[in-house]
């Protein structure tokens, strides 16, 4: 019997600890900066989270790339060689084409692996939404089940991740095209704040904005206390764009809030998401009500 090899992406900003401890494979992203193709891993290899948002902060421009169907074909390829199968979970085919390479990748690997298994699963999600579906499945690997049943589960988990983020600025969102110039202009002028999610769908969008900073943050704290399930039995992340001191007040508000969490983690936001959100960006990430949420298309 083939072993089962559990496979992401960069973007899912998994803790390097886990990564190791659980012989999770990874297929990288990039980011362009200043002329160059960089890279992107978990442990922060080829560029500090400081760098980073320094360059972010003096403005330059940085564009982040989707991982190469090259890349993708020799990680996949490695674990195959080693006698694995793979299921691998990829970002949200709404926000990355990854998954869609993916998908192109296992048919052609296929031919010369014939008597392999390769589950592409598009997580509905990006960051430590990823990171909750890969933990999801690891412990389904672990209590025993099939390579069908882990799939089946992770699937059936994907829109009970909660996400709700916000940003300091629209300005990197409008440098990333996920609003345009005008809009971002003026949000910044009045201090609208959106709030971001994953939808049922996978879109990363707003689902309501809110005006000023401490509101956006009083707000993703309320959504987020409204929406999680059995906080007791879970480790929550927050996430943030080099700004500790934001994480840290959430922090204090979700202590001051009575609910009782089996853990809180504290994560900097990887380059993959962290250029389109940019510095200041904080969110909230757990298991909770199923996400039914669904933008306008």
């Amino acid at each position: 019997m083939r072993n089962i090899r559990i496979m992401t992406d960069s973007c899912a900003d998994l803790p390097v600890s886990y990564q190791e401890e659980k012989n999770i494979a990874v297929i990288n992203f990039s980011i362009y900066l200043n002329g160059q193709e960089i890279y992107v891993d978990p442990a922060w290899s080829n560029i500090s989270s400081a760098s980073l948002y320094g360059f972010l902060r003096k403005g330059v421009r940085v564009w982040t790339l989707p991982a190469t169907l090259h890349e993708i074909r020799t990680r996949m390829r490695e674990v195959l060689e080693e006698g694995s199968d793979i299921i691998y979970i990829g970002t949200s085919e709404r926000q990355s084409t990854t998954v869609t390479k993916a998908r192109r990748v296992a048919k052609s690997l296929q031919k010369d692996f014939p008597d392999a298994r390769i589950a592409i699963v598009d997580s509905l999600n990006a960051s430590i939404g990823i990171t909750l579906c890969v933990k999801h499945a690891v412990e389904c690997l672990e209590k025993g089940m099939d390579f069908d049943e882990i799939v089946a589960s992770t699937e059936a988990m994907r829109n009970n991740v909660i996400q709700f983020a916000t940003v300091d600025t629209l300005t990197y969102l409008s440098k990333a095209n996920k609003i345009n110039a005008r809009s971002a202009a003026l949000g910044n002028l009045f201090k609208v704040k959106p709030i971001l999610i994953s939808d049922a769908l996978g879109n990363q969008t707003a689902m309501s904005r809110v005006k000023g900073r401490e509101n956006s943050i009083n707000e993703i704290v309320r959504l987020f206390l409204e929406n999680i399930v059995e906080p007791e039995n879970q480790v929550i992340y927050i996430i943030h764009g080099d700004d500790a001191a934001v994480a840290k007040t959430v922090k204090d508000k979700l202590k001051q809030s009575g609910v009782t969490f089996k853990g809180i983690e504290t994560i900097c936001i990887g380059a993959v998401v962290g250029v389109t959100t940019g510095p200041g960006m904080v969110g909230l990430f757990g298991l909770g009500k199923e996400v039914t949420f669904k933008a306008e298309e």
